[in-house]
C-alpha cells in the first residue's frame, strides 16, 4: 500500500521539482554575496513549507478512504474531476500568460532585490514560496489528498508525506549542493539555467500542467469504471 502511494503522487513531486520560479529563486541566492548560507536556508524552508502544507490536506482527506460504498466512490470522482480541471485551467492561464512573440519575460521584483536578503528573507522567501505560490499550492493539495484517502496509518502518512516533500524538494536541493562546489563553471551553468527559466516559466508550467491534469483525468475516468 505504501508503494502504492509513492507511485501516485510522484508524477505530482515531479511537477514541483521542475516548478521554475522556486530553482530561479535559490539559484539567485547562491550567485548573491551571500551565497551558500542564504540558499541552504531558503531550501530549508521550502522543504519545511511543502512538508506542512501536504501534511495538512493529508490529515485533513484521512478517513475518506476508498471503499465501496456509493458516497465514497462519488467523493473520489467528484475530487479526481475537480483537480484535472483545476490542472488544465491552470495550463490554459499559464499559455495566456506567456510572453508575446518578440516580448522579452518580466524578471519579478523579488529576484531583482534577492542580492539585499540575509537569512531570514531568505527563509521567509522559502516560505512563502512553498505555502503561497499559485502554481504549487494545487500539487501539495492533491497529493495530499492521495495519501490521505489511501487508508494509510499515521506513521506512514507522515513517511508518505516526508518522502514527497524531499523529492518534489530536488528541484532547489541540486542547486544548492552544486552551488556549494564555487566551481566557476557550475556558476556560469547556474545563472544561465536561471536566465532560461525566466524565460520559459509560462511554457514550462503549461506543459506541466496539462499533463498533470490528464493524469488526474485519468484517474476519474477510472474511478467511473
Amino acid at each position: 500500500m505504501f508503494v502504492h502511494v509513492l507511485g501516485e503522487v510522484l508524477p505530482l513531486a515531479v511537477g514541483i521539482i521542475v516548478s521554475p520560479m522556486p530553482i530561479a529563486g535559490v539559484i539567485a541566492l547562491l550567485l548573491g554575496p551571500k551565497g551558500r548560507g542564504n540558499a541552504v536556508v531558503f531550501t530549508v524552508a521550502f522543504l519545511v513549507a511543502t512538508f506542512a502544507v501536504t501534511l495538512a490536506f493529508a490529515s485533513g482527506s484521512k478517513g475518506t478512504t476508498r471503499s465501496d460504498s456509493f458516497f465514497a466512490q462519488l467523493f473520489h470522482i467528484v475530487l479526481g474531476f475537480a483537480f484535472a480541471a483545476l490542472f488544465l485551467f491552470l495550463a490554459y492561464r499559464s499559455f495566456r500568460g506567456r510572453p508575446k512573440k518578440g516580448e522579452e519575460p518580466k524578471e519579478p521584483r523579488w529576484l531583482a532585490a534577492i542580492d539585499s536578503f540575509g537569512p531570514v528573507k531568505s527563509a521567509g522567501l522559502g516560505l512563502l514560496l512553498g505555502v503561497a505560490n499559485v502554481k504549487n499550492l494545487p500539487i501539495m493539495i492533491a497529493a495530499g489528498a492521495t495519501i490521505g484517502t489511501e487508508g494509510l496509518e499515521w506513521p506512514l502518512v507522515f513517511l508518505a508525506v516526508f518522502v514527497f516533500s524531499v523529492i518534489a524538494c530536488l528541484g532547489v536541493l541540486v542547486p544548492t549542493l552544486l552551488g556549494g562546489s564555487g566551481s566557476k563553471g557550475i556558476t556560469s551553468f547556474l545563472a544561465s539555467t536561471k536566465s532560461a527559466l525566466i524565460r520559459h516559466d509560462a511554457i514550462i508550467m503549461t506543459v506541466l500542467f496539462l499533463v498533470l491534469g490528464a493524469i488526474q483525468l485519468g484517474k476519474a475516468l477510472e474511478a467511473l469504471g
